[in-house]
C-alpha cells in the first residue's frame, strides 16, 4: 500500500500540479456538479469511469441530482460498494469524500495480497507469491485510475481462500461484499450456491444464494431513481469476437506505438486466449467446487462478451476477467508451472503501457 500510494503521491505531484483529483479522470464532455467542479482537475476527453463513481460516492441517495453528470446511473450506480464506503469513511462530508475514495481504493490492496498470500500458503508456496495481485488488471486499472476493479478482484481472492477453507460465514460475507460491488459477483454466488447444490446441502445452497439479497434490494432502489440500463452493445457469438480482433490492427499515432501496439494487442488476445483454457483444464479436475463453477462462468463470459469493439484495449475488457485472470496466476503458482504465468501477465502488460502513453 506505501509502494503504491508512493507512486500515485509522485504521479499527482509531478504531472497533474499536486491535484489528487487528477486520479479520478475527469473529463470535459460530460456536465461535471458545480459543486464539485472547482478543483477538479479536468482532462480535455471523454474521461474513464472513476469520475461517475466519484459522483455517486458524493451523492449515494440521489439528493443532490449528480445522477445527471453520469453515462449510465442505473449501471454505476448498481456497483455502490466502494462509492458508499468512501461516503461512510468520511461521515459524509463533502470536502473528505474525495480522499476517502482513493483511501478505500488503496486500502483494497491489502486484503488483495494478503488473501493472495494465503492462497499461495495454501498451496505449499512462499507467501510472497501474493505480490502477484498487484499484476492483475483489475489491481493496476485501479492504481491507475481509481476504478473499482481492484476490490473486485481482492473479494475474489477472499473468495478463493474460504472456499478452500470450506468457512461457510466469511465465504457468504465476501459473496454478499462481492454483488455489491459489480454484477460478476454474481458469478461467485452461482459458483458457491451451485457447488452446494450439486453435493446435495441444499440448504446451504439456499442460504448463499440468499447472498444476493442486499445488492438485489439496492437494486430495486436504484431502479426507481433511474431509467432502465441498455445492455451495451459487447457480446457476440461466443469466440467469434476474439478471432475477429486478432486479425484487425488499431491505429495509434506515433511512428514507435504504431509498430508496438498492433504486436501486443496480438500477443494480449493470445494471452488472454490461453488464459481461458489453462482455466478450462484447471477446473475439469475437480467441475463441483465452487471455484471451478465461478471460473467456467468468468471463461463464458470472455467468450461471450468479446464484440471487436469491446476488445479495442486490454485496459477494458481486462478488468471484468481480471478474477479469472488471478485465479490462473494463482494456479500456476500452486502447481510450479511456472510458463502458464506468461498468458496473463502478457494482458498485464499491454495495461501497463498505458502508463507510459495513456491514449
Amino acid at each position: 500500500m506505501l509502494l503504491v500510494l508512493s507512486w500515485e503521491a509522485l504521479l499527482v505531484r509531478y504531472s497533474y500540479g499536486g491535484n489528487w483529483t487528477a486520479l479520478f479522470w475527469t473529463g470535459n464532455t460530460l456536465p461535471i456538479p458545480a459543486e464539485l467542479r472547482p478543483g477538479t482537475y479536468v482532462f480535455p476527453h471523454l474521461g474513464y469511469d472513476a469520475q461517475t463513481y466519484r459522483y455517486v460516492a458524493h451523492d449515494p441517495l440521489f439528493r443532490k441530482g449528480y445522477s445527471a453528470g453520469i453515462d449510465s446511473p442505473s449501471l454505476r450506480y448498481r456497483r455502490i460498494l466502494v462509492p458508499i464506503a468512501a461516503f461512510f469513511l468520511a461521515g459524509g462530508r463533502q470536502n473528505l469524500i474525495d480522499g476517502a475514495y482513493i483511501a478505500i481504493v488503496l486500502m483494497a490492496i491489502f486484503p488483495g495480497v494478503y488473501w493472495s498470500s494465503v492462497y499461495a500458503r495454501l498451496s505449499g508456496r512462499h507467501s510472497a507469491w501474493g505480490l502477484i495481485f498487484l499484476l492483475t488488471p483489475g489491481a493496476l486499472t485501479s492504481i491507475d485510475r481509481m476504478v473499482i476493479d481492484g476490490m473486485m478482484t481482492a473479494l475474489f481472492a477472499g473468495f478463493l481462500v474460504y472456499a478452500k477453507r470450506e468457512d461457510a460465514t466469511k465465504l457468504y460475507v465476501v459473496l454478499a461484499l462481492s454483488v455489491l460491488m459489480r454484477e460478476t459477483g454474481l458469478l461467485l454466488v452461482a459458483g458457491a450456491a451451485g457447488a452446494a447444490f450439486l453435493q446435495k446441502r441444499f440448504v446451504r445452497a439456499l442460504l448463499f444464494g440468499t447472498a444476493v439479497v442486499p445488492a438485489l434490494g439496492w437494486y430495486v432502489f436504484v431502479r426507481l431513481h433511474t431509467s432502465a440500463v441498455a445492455v451495451p452493445p459487447i457480446f457476440a457469438t461466443p469466440g467469434w469476437g476474439l478471432i475477429r480482433r486478432l486479425f484487425t490492427v488499431r491505429e495509434v499515432p506515433g511512428r514507435l506505438w504504431h509498430t508496438v501496439v498492433p504486436v501486443l494487442d496480438v500477443l494480449r488476445l493470445l494471452g488472454l486466449i490461453v488464459s481461458f483454457a489453462l482455466a478450462v483444464r484447471w477446473i475439469s479436475k475437480s467441475p463441483r467446487e465452487p471455484v471451478a463453477i465461478t471460473i467456467g462462468l468468468f471463461v463464458v463470459l470472455g467468450l461471450v462478451a468479446s464484440s471487436p469493439e469491446h476488445l479495442v484495449k486490454a485496459y477494458g475488457y481486462s478488468r471484468p476477467l481480471s478474477p479469472l485472470l488471478l485465479f490462473v496466476m494463482l494456479q500456476a503458482v500452486a502447481e510450479g508451472f511456472w510458463l502458464a504465468l506468461a498468458p496473463p501477465l502478457l494482458v498485464s502488460l499491454s495495461i501497463a503501457t498505458f502508463f507510459i502513453d495513456p491514449a
